[in-house]
């Protein structure tokens, strides 16, 4: 296998570990549900009776992650709390008000998108097991010390899962630019000299190929932020699969446009 066969194999495989690190980040959304004897969250879940308070806060503390997701958009897991304390859970960052359920053996914070959903859902949690009358129920409380840590550093893991594919394709885009003979696409194949017409306009024009697929997955992390993770999730398949398609179309018409 020669290197221009490893380019074009690794760059493959930074695609494929990519999208792989991408797909499996929860993209799911998260929304209370309230059971006869029970509220549940995705997977986790606190039984009515074992409720001691519940709080409508302005501002909460959530520390790092220990399992889960942490991206910027939404925080789902388990978390430190402060003072070794772990609770679960599933907030969209910068959406308040939080509810805070603290129950005999688990803390559950939690809110919706929207803020008037979050209070709804607190208003809904005290109606329908008429909470209030048995426990410690505080409304709209608002802690000084107390705010959500986004912590970039559990976050980074997007940008890492993207950015060697970025480098890699403007790379080899640079890589086409710097060429005195022909680039070629195919792996296990060359393009002769005699074959091309302009060489230098030829591989001008797989560099620029290239580098625009490669800078378009710079996209990817400003879609999520302002649509939501579901369409960075599409925007990301689009990429990394129809991409590909493009790439092979593409490079088709450069080299029918400078063959001899």
């Amino acid at each position: 296998m020669n290197r221009y066969e490893k380019i074009f194999l690794g760059m493959i495989v930074f695609l494929t570990i990519g999208l792989i690190i991408f797909l499996n980040i929860d993209h799911s959304g998260h929304k209370m549900k309230f059971e006869e004897d029970r509220i549940i969250v995705n997977i986790d879940n606190i039984y009515i009776k074992d409720i001691q308070s519940v709080e409508l806060l302005d501002d909460v503390f959530i520390g790092n992650k220990i399992k889960g997701t942490n991206t910027f958009t939404y925080l789902r897991g388990e978390f430190r709390l402060g003072n070794d304390t772990k609770g679960k859970v599933y907030v969209y960052n910068k959406s308040k008000p939080y509810i805070r359920i603290m129950a005999k053996d688990k803390v559950l914070i939690y809110n919706d998108k929207d803020s008037n959903e979050t209070k709804e859902t607190y208003n809904k949690l005290l109606s329908t097991y008429d909470i209030s009358k048995t426990i410690n129920v505080k409304k709209n409380v608002v802690s000084k010390d107390s705010k959500v840590k986004y912590n970039k550093k559990d976050s980074i893991i997007e940008i890492v899962s993207i950015m060697p594919v970025v480098i890699i394709l403007v790379g080899t885009g640079i890589y086409s630019f710097k060429r005195k003979t022909p680039m070629h696409f195919w792996s296990g194949t060359t393009v002769k000299s005699e074959e091309i017409s302009d060489i230098y306009a030829y591989n001008k024009a797989n560099g620029i190929m290239w580098i625009v697929y490669g800078l378009s997955y710079l996209l990817i992390l400003p879609i999520g932020f302002v649509f939501g993770e579901a369409i960075c999730a599409i925007v990301t398949i689009i990429l990394a699969i129809f991409g590909l398609v493009g790439l092979i179309i593409c490079y088709n018409l450069i080299y029918k446009k400078y063959k001899v």
